[in-house]
């Protein structure tokens, strides 16, 4: 007869976060906020990291949505490139051991539009998953 063993399996939107913001404040840094929540007032560079998966103790693979949004639809684009270029590095760094199943990015037409001073933002969106190792509770 076997037995069930309770596995725990950290928080990684912190992790997320700082891949990005990291990856991207060499080339995009004028202007580039890069959190879990859009911001109340939104700079020309934002980018988000939305936990797709569930509840966050209990799952080995994770889904993440990441939002893009800049005052160019090029530089939208770029950013969401080198955001996704940063996370496929991520598997061997603590315990994700895996990224893959990205897809995207997409143009998203916000509604209403989201704006800085008189500019508006060009919306991009990808999505991608991760693959964790948990220990034992």
């Amino acid at each position: 007869m076997g037995f069930i063993v309770d596995v725990k399996f950290p928080i990684t939107d912190g992790t997320i976060v700082t891949a990005i913001r990291t990856a991207l404040t060499t080339s995009w840094s004028t202007g580039l906020t890069v959190q879990r929540k859009r911001p109340d007032t939104m700079t020309k560079r934002v980018v988000t990291v939305r936990n797709d998966s569930g509840p966050q103790y209990r799952q080995a693979q994770r889904r993440y949505g990441i939002n893009v949004w800049a005052d160019t639809s090029v530089d939208a684009e770029q950013i969401a490139l080198d955001a996704m270029a940063a996370l496929r590095t991520l598997a061997g760094t603590g315990p994700i051991t895996a990224t893959d199943n990205f897809s995207g990015p997409f143009e998203i037409n916000d509604d209403p539009q989201m704006t800085v001073g008189t500019e508006n933002l060009t919306h991009y969106y990808f999505t991608f998953r991760i693959t964790l190792r948990g220990t034992n509770t």
